[in-house]
């Protein structure tokens, strides 16, 4: 068993994976229809959680960008619960979301905060509105399947940009992500059972802001690359424009449709990531 744990396959795909498919059922029978439909989607972030472990166990007092990582998934774990249950409107939920991901970017990049130039501050302003647009668009998205295809796309995406000239670990955790997310994805199609609450989206949100953070300013990762990444946040509004596309409301049809939208975009950015080679192109 201890040799399966330890394989970085079974650590970003197979564990988080059925973690997150399992946890999600039995924190709706444990909790009944009402609570426990709304904090089922936590099972994303235990899932991940426990990935997340495995892949670099946890250091304190955290130095690293990557030491801080899991902290920072408690906090927004524990945030999105207590949102969850107080059932707070999507408003409340998509403001807690953003202060939370510009308060990761902070503890992330403060100590070097002096030795950021202005390319480095144009990064932050592109992450700062990254963060703004996906907690928009994820919960305006969460009673439908959307969001969830939409975060599990881009943890994909950013875990395939990390294996080019990046990093493993990073692509180790972008991937124990998006199996996660498949997890949940997977009680929700063809029919919706559990919504995408705060419990979720503030963990892969504050996630995602933090890896595309360590990518571009540590590692060696296209900056190019990432922003492609972006237009799946809009995925659902790209569908419904799309002739041939948009007549296709069934929730089934529909969400197949959308993931492959979002494969094709994000094939689109690893593409990029890879005629770039291994500079960034931010300069970092």
């Amino acid at each position: 068993m201890s040799s399966l744990l330890n394989n970085p396959a079974i650590q970003s795909s197979l564990l988080p994976l059925l973690l997150a498919l399992g946890l999600t059922g039995l924190i709706r029978a444990a909790f009944g229809p009402q609570l426990g439909g709304r904090l089922a989607c936590a099972a994303i972030a235990m899932g991940f959680m426990a990935s997340l472990v495995l892949i670099q166990a946890p250091v304190f007092p955290p130095r690293s960008a990557s030491q801080k990582l899991p902290y920072l998934v408690v906090i927004a774990l524990a945030l999105g619960l207590v949102l969850d249950s107080l059932n707070l409107r999507a408003r409340a939920v998509s403001m807690a979301g953003i202060l939370l991901s510009l308060g990761a970017l902070g503890w992330l990049l403060g100590s070097r905060i002096d030795r950021i130039d202005l390319a480095g501050w144009a990064l932050i302003l592109v992450l700062m509105a990254f963060a703004l647009l996906a907690n928009w668009r994820i919960t305006a998205a969460a009673d439908r399947i959307d969001g969830s295809i939409m975060l599990l796309l881009a943890s994909g995406g950013v875990g395939a940009i990390s294996l080019v000239g990046a990093s493993a670990s990073i692509a180790q955790t972008g991937f124990a992500m998006m199996a996660a997310c498949g997890g949940f994805v997977l009680w929700n199609w063809p029919r919706l059972r559990f919504a995408l609450g705060a419990s979720a989206s503030c963990v892969l949100i504050t996630a995602l802001v933090a890896l595309c953070a360590q990518l571009l300013f540590f590692t060696q990762a296209s900056g190019w690359a990432l922003l492609m990444l972006s237009p799946l946040l809009l995925i659902d509004r790209l569908q419904a424009q799309l002739p041939g596309l948009k007549n296709i409301t069934h929730p089934g049809p529909r969400a197949l449709c959308l993931t492959v939208l979002g494969a094709l975009i994000c094939a689109m950015a690893i593409a990029v990531a890879l005629l770039s080679g291994s500079p960034s192109a931010s300069g970092y």
